[in-house]
């Protein structure tokens, strides 16, 4: 599966906001990173945990991506999380087809807007 097709069915994952389709796609052993909180989840439990908390603090969030790159198991998205504008990236590695690592950095300041 191409990089653009997996990450593009990955944050469409995310935006139906169900924690078993996101959650399906880590691996068991899964590192999750959000870089700017300090917030580190390490293993499915942990990791569910985190995804669970994060459609609870984001109702009705989705992700416009922007940019998507990869080489063999490595990967980088660009997104803007949505309504918020916020602007983002995830930085990751894949193992057997799922996603081993995942670092997010992300800044709240909102996307430009063109006058």
């Amino acid at each position: 599966m191409t990089a653009n097709c997996w990450m593009k069915n990955y944050y469409a994952a995310w935006d139906s906001a169900d924690a078993d389709e996101i959650c399906a796609w880590f691996d068991d052993e899964v590192v999750i990173e959000d870089v700017p909180t300090g917030h580190v989840s390490v293993g499915a439990v942990e990791a569910r945990a985190f995804v669970e908390r994060a459609l609870e603090l984001t109702p009705g969030t989705t992700y416009e991506i922007v940019t998507t790159i990869a080489d063999g198991d490595e990967f980088a998205a660009e997104w803007i999380m949505q309504p918020a504008g916020m602007r983002g990236t995830s930085i990751g590695t894949l193992r057997n087809g799922k996603v081993a690592t995942n670092r997010d950095y992300w800044s709240p300041a909102r996307e430009k807007q063109e006058h």
